[in-house]
């Protein structure tokens, strides 16, 4: 039996996935629940985000992309991006 991850809502997270249309929702939720119970199937194609590894992406449909992480049995849900967009996190963010 899988345990599930705690999840974790970004801001950012929360106003892109209220921007998707109801369809596009519905996939969104569908991934979430896989990757918080930790199954990782072929369609999501979860895979870390280049150079630095710090994010990864797990596909939705050919154009949208979840952007996440896990620490310490908490997924973060950082954003919902177009597939094009998703460069800007592939790199770790700096400390302030």
């Amino acid at each position: 039996r899988r345990k599930f991850l705690v999840p974790h809502w970004s801001g950012q997270f929360e106003k892109s996935y209220a921007d998707l249309s109801a369809e596009r929702q519905r996939d969104c939720d569908s991934a979430v629940m896989a990757l918080s119970k930790q199954e990782h199937t072929p369609g999501l194609r979860v895979k870390p985000m280049q150079p630095d590894k710090y994010y990864q992406e797990a596909r939705l449909n050919s154009g949208d992309r979840i952007v996440f992480r896990i620490e310490g049995g908490v997924i973060y849900f950082v954003d919902v991006v177009k597939h094009d967009d998703i460069r800007k996190y592939g790199k770790r963010p700096r400390r302030s």
